[in-house]
């Protein structure tokens, strides 16, 4: 289908010749490409969908054929080509700016889901995870009352049915059950976390309060970033009763919303400005503090500078001694800095699927891990319990999904492109996510994978 499109806008025909052929015309344009802020990117071309994609710190966004030389990409802006006298592209311009192509050497980026089957989902055998000293127990997918409704999503995934899916794990019964990984990543490989990194401000809080470094969640927010900042915009009666937990429930009465192009505190104007957090605490009120949730990315890291101002440690550190090496989380990438430098990376972080697993397990055993107490078994009730209209505990998404008739609730951390860690308390299971499909929603109101694998396969395995 994909080729029959692209040959029809090229008015080509599709024969086996590469003068003619679609994946050969799109591969004149692969390469290593100039890209705003001094950093690169590269092109490169999915034979899985005739797509020429954009790559850029190992996420891929598509830019989608318009004319000869001409594309658009996912925010609807043209992608020119420029070509010399010898008809070779050479650079490409987007918004006024104009980018050299560096090399046509470069990086490939896997685009099939698994390779080494050829793709074909009826070669794939189950296999039980392996074990590692990682503190994770493994055991077999028959934990479910249905396991080939499972097996079938893999091979459907192995087919390219869920495309951009890099990793899939189910936590069954104090067990991991299911671990599968696709286009080049593996166990040992970190992934963007995306948005669900804000969750992740939210236990190291969790853990601040424990230590005593703040009295309690309630106390008021802007008191402490007076030494921060001489002064913040827009300061009126509603903007002082702001809590800390007004933050924690995204309650907070600002003119911040992050799917309102309108809202000033929309995450794409933030990411503008030079510090995202005196930035987000600038923003009007719209509202009184605690009546309402609005979902904003400026509130979770003004949370993350909060603990850095009152551990007096870079948060990296802080949850490196308090958090991470606890867990034994080793293999990970982050770097907080919520300001222009970070408009690349969103100061996200990166941690392996079984790394996100414990993370999750610590809140399902009740902040317990290896007979330790990392987090008060207060904290994590608190931020699983429902406030307002009941869409957020602390930070944590509270996400229920009807499958047959029958309820399941889960609380939720999830991330733009597929990225989703939920916990299913009623079944005593885990399940994490990983993925590519970044604005996928907001480019075509089509949501991820997962939310179509989770009721349709994993939900209805526990029937």
């Amino acid at each position: 289908m994909f080729r029959a499109i692209f040959c029809a806008f090229l008015l080509i025909s599709c024969t086996s010749s590469s003068q003619n052929d679609p994946l050969e015309k799109l591969k004149e344009y692969e390469g290593l490409y100039e890209n705003q802020g001094e950093t690169t990117l590269t092109l490169q071309v999915s034979k899985m969908d005739t797509t020429l994609y954009a790559v850029i710190d190992y996420a891929k966004y598509p830019l989608y054929f318009d004319s000869v030389d001409s594309f658009r990409n996912n925010q609807g802006d043209v992608v020119t080509f420029q070509r010399n006298t010898l008809n070779e592209v050479i650079s490409y311009s987007v918004d006024g700016n104009s980018f050299q192509l560096l090399s046509k050497d470069f990086d490939a980026l896997d685009m099939e889901p698994r390779a080494d089957l050829n793709n074909e989902g009826d070669r794939y055998v189950y296999e039980t995870p392996k074990k590692i000293n990682d503190g994770l127990k493994t055991g077999s997918i028959t934990e479910l009352e249905n396991p080939d409704l499972i097996l079938d999503m893999v091979r459907k995934t192995i087919e390219g049915n869920f495309p951009d899916v890099h990793s899939t794990l189910i936590y069954k019964n104090g067990a991991l059950v299911l671990e599968e990984y696709f286009y080049g990543y593996d166990i040992t490989a970190p992934h963007q976390l995306r948005s669900a990194t804000k969750v992740l401000y939210g236990t190291l809080l969790g853990i601040v309060i424990d230590k005593g470094l703040i009295k309690n969640e309630n106390e008021l927010l802007l008191p402490f970033f007076n030494d921060e900042y001489e002064s913040v915009e827009n300061l009126d009666e509603r903007k002082r009763k702001i809590t800390i937990k007004d933050f924690l429930t995204y309650q907070h009465g600002m003119d911040c919303e992050n799917n309102n192009p309108r809202s000033k505190g929309n995450e794409i104007a933030m990411m503008q400005s030079d510090d995202w957090v005196k930035y987000t605490l600038d923003l009007p009120m719209v509202s009184e503090p605690g009546k309402t949730s609005s979902y904003c990315t400026g509130i979770a890291l003004t949370i993350g500078k909060l603990i850095e101002i009152v551990s007096g440690e870079k948060l990296e550190s802080f949850a490196k001694e308090n958090l991470f090496d606890k867990l034994g989380i080793k293999n990970y990438q982050w770097r907080f800095a919520p300001d222009y430098s970070s408009r690349t990376t969103f100061s996200q972080k990166s941690l392996t699927p079984r790394e996100m697993l414990k993370w999750a397990l610590l809140y399902k055993n009740k902040g317990m891990w290896n007979g330790e107490q990392i987090i008060s078994s207060d904290w994590v009730d608190k931020s699983f319990a429902t406030y307002g209209i009941g869409e957020f505990g602390y930070l944590w998404e509270h996400k229920y999904i009807t499958v047959d008739g029958k309820r399941f609730d889960s609380y939720m951390a999830s991330g733009n492109g597929g990225q989703k860690i939920n916990i299913w308390p009623e079944l005593d299971m885990v399940t994490v996510f990983t993925g590519g499909n970044y604005n996928s929603y907001m480019l075509y109101g089509v949501s991820t994978p997962p939310n179509r694998m989770i009721p349709n396969y994993i939900l209805k395995a526990t029937l």
